[in-house]
């Protein structure tokens, strides 16, 4: 089973790097020919097929409906019912899914069964949409779209594994925007909003309600940033996940006492075995768990589980746990072969098999205690390779903060919160009650969690692994953990030292790579050498919890393993500019700042960028052109324009926002260093720049613009775009192409561009994004 379970991931893990999806009539012959091929000498290769054609149709299915290119950006009519319980996102933002039944474009009702994902802005809320509920909403909707950049979250990747076909906003009208039925729900999603509610009552000076309220009922919207720090810095994340800890412990412990009960029960023990009977008692609540949960994904991946364990005590068919893991992964993927998307999914199963690889017998004959504390320290060392490959970086105090978090959540904090959440069915006071004390329970250990979080190193940040390095990694970890005695061990941690030394390979002497970052409607660029790193500003803040600077700049810098920045530039003071700053400047406080409003940028030790300034690294001149200390110009016109050069003579301008009249300084105190090869256009391709004086001054043979995917001022500008295409410049978009890497060289010629969406495309981004 388990060597079976392995071909048909391997075969829909292929399907997933695939740009494109096969024609399904090539799936239907490779599956037809089959029958045909001796069983036993191609079972695996054969098995390999079925999970590809597998993934690939249940893949096409997903990718249904397409929401029309012309449809996007304009204001529609959708018919559908309330998927979900709506978040509250701030005081006038509130988020749902919506499950489309119809659409009307203005042309007349057509069928558009599909998920879509809605923010609804308003003031008030004094009619909320509620789970079960038909409504009738006006929203503007664009197909799933999102930052495309090295080493960045796939928000595209995400929307397509959770089925969302469409994102978009709710326009204010209250004409058309109406409830048209009060709708129906299941009990348990009855009861889970009324427990919903519940929470939301709860007073807010309790962080911890929070974190019960994700126990409980799935819901992680309301852990703040700060909590979820301290989470990660701990490596205890996973407590606040509803999947295989919590569940399994759910089922557990209902099987042990009703276990006991049943045994108790003669007449029941001769009718039913008691531990076939237990098991099943087990499964069904583990079921409703998972149901009060909102049968997510994770919950949905650890019930199998736990039915495979259960299936197994009911017929009496012994299986191994690692044949029983294998088992869960191959229904696991014939339910949902797309939950491989998921960087869960492979965390779960990892996780599990190390846990059934140490309790069957590695550690031999050791007291509980000992194998308590040795499993969460092979455990940390075996997870770290998926980790760093997810998420770049791993705890170094995970075991310590696990092995006392774990029992103490477990046998604990869950008992009690779901205990209160069973009173609340009956008794809604009592019921709170418990509820808070569950988060008593829970504010104990997160005096231990925090105080750990802030120790230094607690958490080890790096590049992504090489590829290459990753098989001797998990070569090495199984040697290390291989029996005592044995000779050599010590060479499993030679083997793992490649996944974190090797780095990706950067400019060579006299090179370097200019890196046009996919921020949407803003502007973040790294200028990289062989051993230095600008930024050229930073992006926009859009809340307090979310800017670009942590979700893009940061991640692009560790994912091509730089560890030191060595100078940051914030070319003015706009928000689509300036608004990532305070993320990058905490990840690299030791930084040389730059900027046209050093006083708005959070760090006292920034200076004013001043024309004459420059930097010689590694065969490459990158100089200030402007602001000058006499042009007497601020805001946009007064943006920082730096010229990189290599002593080949290949070139990038960086122009901020600056507007006609810094054009004209330009053209007058530095046109000998204008012309370029490549141009970041200014002003995101405003009507206000690119003067036809300007661009013939330069010539460059590729415009860059740094523009959001269709956002709402319509950049570029056709006719700024026109103007560029008359002097045969190509042009590209980040919000198109992604991040956009100009190559510049020691050499001739001209420079390379790397499209960032070319080279990790997959068959389930959007065409226009092209």
């Amino acid at each position: 089973m388990l060597s079976i379970s392995i071909a048909f991931l391997a075969g829909v893990l292929t399907l997933q790097w695939c740009a494109g999806l096969p024609p399904v009539w090539t799936c239907a012959a490779a599956i037809a020919v089959l029958p045909f091929l001796r069983w036993k000498l191609t079972r695996f290769p054969a098995i390999f097929i079925i999970g590809f054609c597998w993934a690939a149709l249940r893949a096409e299915y997903a990718l249904q409906p397409v929401l029309a290119q012309e449809v996007e950006g304009e204001t529609v009519i959708l018919e559908g019912v309330v998927h979900d319980m709506p978040r509250q996102l701030s005081a006038r933002r509130l988020r749902f899914l919506f499950a489309v039944e119809r659409l009307d474009n203005g042309s007349g009702w057509s069928d558009f069964s599909a998920k879509v994902r809605l923010d609804w802005y308003e003031s008030g809320f004094k009619f909320r949409p509620a789970p079960g509920e038909r409504w009738q909403l006006a929203v503007r909707l664009k197909r799933p779209h999102g930052f495309s950049n090295p080493g960045g979250f796939d928000y595209e990747r995400w929307l397509f594994q959770q089925g969302i076909r469409a994102t978009g906003y709710i326009r204010k009208d209250k004409a058309r925007n109406r409830r048209l039925a009060a709708g129906s729900v299941s009990v348990i999603s009855h009861f889970r909003n009324r427990l919903m509610s519940a929470f939301d009552s709860l007073p807010a000076d309790r962080p911890s309600m929070s974190m019960i309220r994700a126990l409980t009922i799935g819901d992680r919207s309301a852990i703040s940033p700060s909590q979820w720090d301290i989470l990660r810095a701990t490596g205890t994340s996973h407590l606040m996940a509803i999947s295989g800890l919590h569940i399994s412990l759910v089922a557990g412990l209902v099987f042990w006492i009703a276990r006991r009960v049943w045994l108790r029960c003669g007449n029941l023990t001769e009718a039913i075995p008691a531990s076939k009977g237990a098991a099943v008692i087990g499964l069904v609540t583990a079921l409703m768990y998972a149901l009060l949960a909102g049968f997510g994904i994770p919950s949905r991946r650890a019930l199998i589980m736990v039915s495979v364990l259960t299936l197994t005590i009911v017929f009496d068919r012994y299986s191994s746990l690692f044949q029983a893991i294998g088992l869960a992964v191959l229904v696991t993927l014939l339910i949902d072969p797309l939950s491989v998307l998921s960087a869960g999914w492979w965390l779960s199963f990892w996780a599990v098999t190390i846990i059934a690889f140490i309790v069957t017998g590695r550690y031999g004959r050791q007291g509980f205690a000992q194998k308590w504390v040795n499993l969460h320290i092979v455990l940390a060392f075996a997870m770290l390779p998926l980790l760093l490959v997810f998420f770049q970086e791993a705890s170094l105090i995970a075991p310590v903060a696990n092995i006392i978090a774990v029992p103490w959540v477990s046998l604990s904090v869950v008992p009690v919160a779901l205990t209160g959440t069973v009173i609340f069915a009956l008794n809604e006071t009592a019921g709170e009650l418990l509820l808070q004390l569950a988060g008593v329970l829970l504010d104990t250990v997160w005096v231990l969690l925090e105080w750990l979080s802030r120790l230094d190193y607690a958490l080890w940040r790096q590049h992504e692994p090489v590829a290459w390095t990753l098989l001797p990694a998990v070569f090495g970890l199984a040697v290390l953990f291989m029996p005592r005695g044995l000779p050599g061990r010590w060479t499993g941690g030679v083997l793992l030292l490649p996944l974190f030394f090797v780095t990706p390979e950067g400019p060579a002497r006299g090179e370097a790579h200019v890196t046009l970052l996919d921020v949407g409607q803003g502007l973040s660029a790294v200028v990289q050498t062989r051993y230095h790193t600008l930024v050229y500003d930073v992006g926009p803040r859009f809340n307090e919890t979310f800017d670009t600077g942590q979700a893009v700049v940061v991640p692009f810098l560790r994912h091509q393993g730089i560890r030191r920045l060595d100078a940051l530039v914030i070319s003015h003071g706009d928000n689509d500019h300036l608004g990532g700053a305070a993320s990058l400047l905490s990840a690299y406080p030791a930084v040389e700042v730059l900027s046209s409003v050093p006083e708005k940028v959070p760090a006292a030790r920034a200076r004013v960028c001043r024309r004459g300034q420059r930097w010689d690294w590694d065969g490459v001149r990158i100089a200030v052109l402007h602001p000058g200390s006499g042009d007497g110009l601020s805001g946009n016109n007064a943006s920082c324009v730096l010229r990189i050069a290599t002593e080949g003579g290949q070139s990038v301008l960086l122009t901020g926002d600056i507007e006609r009249q810094a054009e004209q300084v330009l053209l007058r105190e530095q046109r000998e260093q204008l012309p370029v090869d490549v141009l970041v256009v200014p002003h995101h391709g405003s009507l206000t720049s690119s003067s036809r004086a300007f661009i013939d001054a330069i010539r460059p043979d590729i415009a860059l613009f740094p523009s959001g995917y269709r956002n709402r001022y319509g950049f570029p500008k056709q006719a700024i775009v026109d103007r560029y295409a008359d002097i045969h410049a190509a042009t590209d978009q980040t919000g198109l192409s992604g991040a956009l890497t100009v190559i510049l060289t020691a050499g001739p010629g001209k420079p390379e561009i790397q499209r960032y969406r070319d080279t990790v495309r997959r068959y389930w981004q959007p065409e226009n994004n092209h």
